[in-house]
This record gives structure tokens, C-alpha cells and sequence, in this order.
């Protein structure tokens, strides 16, 4: 039976890991790589199952892992990328604030027609409030 010391009395703790046939990557966030990659010759796993049950069927001489703490490779179209998900999160960031400031807004009006006795208006406020969420 494969036993987690096994396992770990084969691994290197490395930098680098080119000339491992058998190789896992474990990515810091952010480090623009896979969160986890278990390489075995030219076939690459992404979940940790998969590494298990392979590792299960037979366990390599030497595993290399590498733990990536690098930051991505800039490119212009990660530079791009990220200029848009900014905009898009500043768009998405505004149109909430908008929404929470009109709710707010509703609900100090919809205060005011209830204390009024104002039903007409109480219920075009309601709808109103119920249409923006």
C-alpha cells in the first residue's frame, strides 16, 4: 500500500523542473501559473485526485515539486486584460453604489408616504423598489 511517507522520501523540493519525468507545480495566488499541476511524462493533471489515483498505480523514483511564487509573465494582452476587468469593476463597483443609493433613497421616501398616509405613492415607491432589486 502507497503510504504518504513513500511518497514524500521521493520528492524534491525544487526550483526548477526541468529533468523530472514525474513533477508537481503548486502556484501561490496570483502567480499567474495553475493553482496545482501534476506532470507524468507528457500527460498534465489538474486536480489532486487525479495525481493521487496515478501516484496510486505507481510511484516514480523522484518527484519533483516546485512551489511558484513567481508573478506572471507580462504580455500586452494580460495588459489589456487587466486595463478591462479594472474598467469593468469600476462600471460594476458605480452601478451597485447607484442601485444602494436610489434603494436608500426609496426607502427614507417610502418612510415619508407611510407616515403621511399616502398609499398611492407607497405603492408606486414599492414597485419602484422592487424593480431595482
Amino acid at each position: 500500500m502507497l503510504s504518504k511517507e513513500e511518497i514524500l522520501r521521493r520528492t524534491d523540493l525544487v526550483s526548477d523542473l526541468t529533468g523530472y519525468d514525474c513533477a508537481i507545480l503548486v502556484s501561490a495566488k496570483g502567480s499567474g501559473t495553475w493553482p496545482f499541476l501534476f506532470r507524468r511524462g507528457e500527460k498534465v493533471y489538474t486536480k489532486t485526485s487525479q495525481a493521487v489515483v496515478e501516484l496510486m498505480k505507481s510511484l516514480p523514483e523522484r518527484i519533483g515539486l516546485c512551489l511558484s511564487t513567481a508573478p506572471p509573465p507580462w504580455s500586452e494582452e494580460r495588459e489589456e486584460f487587466l486595463r478591462m476587468l479594472a474598467r469593468w469593476h469600476d462600471e460594476v463597483f458605480h452601478e451597485d453604489l447607484e442601485r444602494m443609493t436610489r434603494r436608500q433613497e426609496l426607502l427614507r421616501q417610502i418612510d415619508g408616504a407611510l407616515d403621511r398616509r399616502d398609499r398611492e405613492l407607497f405603492e408606486q415607491l414599492s414597485a419602484e423598489l422592487r424593480r431595482i432589486g
